[in-house]
């Protein structure tokens, strides 16, 4: 096995865990070898310290355990012992959630999200790109799962859009799942991400229970996850804006699943930052795409963010709800939370 010796001041964060090491972090970075080739990486004593695989780009290698061990066998089990651990956090009723969360469960780099009986693998590092046949195989052992699909779309690692079929014959869509009861379509092959935006469950039915009665507006609404889970829970009226006019119409879609007349509510497709609506709401729902690609600096998140604040919140009644949210990586959660009051006193609000 290739022996990578690590800079002083990386050995202590990866003997605490952390989960890959930069280029800047080994002591000859141009003996790096080929993203997946399993390597064990050597204090400043050639000791033996973890073991990884060596990755390209920023990050050099993605750590997996601290003694070497059949790369087959570590996907196997690591992914078993994820799926083992979703009943703890799933709601009942549920079959389209994330099975495999990165480096959160041991496979750094590595995301799988599952929409019934098909799985969806994406990867942001390319050192798992050799060893795709390994991680189709586990999870086809997974009870219930059929079909293994890996979705491309990473700029760095994948450079092109796609679907592989990894395991399995390829799934007709939409899928039809379920997330607490509500049934929504998921179209792993073209939607956004893998399919649908899965990490909003909670956010979705906590604010859902806010919403009897309410006036509801879901902004950038997509397919109408959030729009869904409020009209189930008796919103007088809920209005979906989104730019793309056929994800609105798989809105309307999700309402008649769920048994919802969609005449009964509105959706608009329209961009965000020039629609307003006629009167004040209830609650407001703003889960925005990432508002910046800048590297240098999170100044033109924080400005975009805080404009966005000011202007969803002048769509709320005073005493309602505004819920926002932020996929934009460069922004800490701090300087995030501080654009979005700024932007909320701008507009008169507290």
């Amino acid at each position: 096995m290739i022996r990578l010796k690590l800079t002083t001041d990386t050995v202590g964060p990866v003997r605490r865990g952390h989960p890959w090491v930069y280029t800047s972090g080994l002591a000859e970075p141009n003996e790096l070898p080929a993203p997946g080739t399993p390597v064990q990486l050597l204090d400043g004593r050639d000791k033996p310290l973890a073991f990884g695989l060596a990755d390209d780009g920023p990050i050099a290698v993605r750590v997996l355990e601290r003694h070497p061990e059949s790369v087959s066998d570590l996907v196997h089990r690591r992914i078993l012992s994820a799926m083992k651990l979703r009943p703890q956090v799933l709601p009942p009723d549920t079959d389209a959630y994330r099975v495999v969360n990165a480096a959160g469960d041991g496979l750094p780099g590595l995301v799988v999200d599952r929409y019934g009986s098909v799985a969806v693998v994406r990867v942001y590092g390319a050192c798992w790109v050799p060893h795709l046949d390994d991680v189709a195989h586990a999870l086809a052992t997974l009870e219930g799962i059929d079909t293994v699909l890996r979705r491309r779309g990473v700029r760095r690692v994948d450079g092109q859009d796609g679907v592989d079929l990894l395991h399995g014959k390829e799934p007709e869509e939409p899928l039809v799942v379920r997330e607490g009861g509500v049934r929504f379509l998921a179209r792993p092959s073209t939607g956004q991400k893998t399919g649908l935006f899965l990490d909003q469950r909670d956010n979705r039915i906590q604010i859902a229970r806010a919403s009897t009665d309410a006036r509801v507006v879901n902004l950038f609404g997509y397919t109408g996850g959030f729009s869904v889970h409020a009209a189930m829970q008796g919103a007088a009226q809920v209005l979906t804006v989104d730019q793309s006019a056929p994800a609105l119409e798989d809105a309307k879609e999700n309402f008649r699943l769920n048994g919802l007349d969609p005449s009964a509510h509105g959706f608009i497709a329209a961009d965000v930052f020039q629609w307003s609506p006629d009167g004040a709401a209830d609650i407001v729902i703003s889960d925005p795409p990432s508002l910046t690609r800048s590297q240098k600096s999170d100044e033109p998140a924080r400005g975009a963010y805080r404009d966005l604040a000011t202007r969803t919140a002048t769509m709320v009644r005073p005493g309602g709800l505004l819920a926002t949210a932020s996929c934009t990586a460069r922004l800490s959660w701090d300087r995030w939370e501080e654009a979005v009051r700024e932007g909320m006193a701008k507009a008169g609000r507290w």
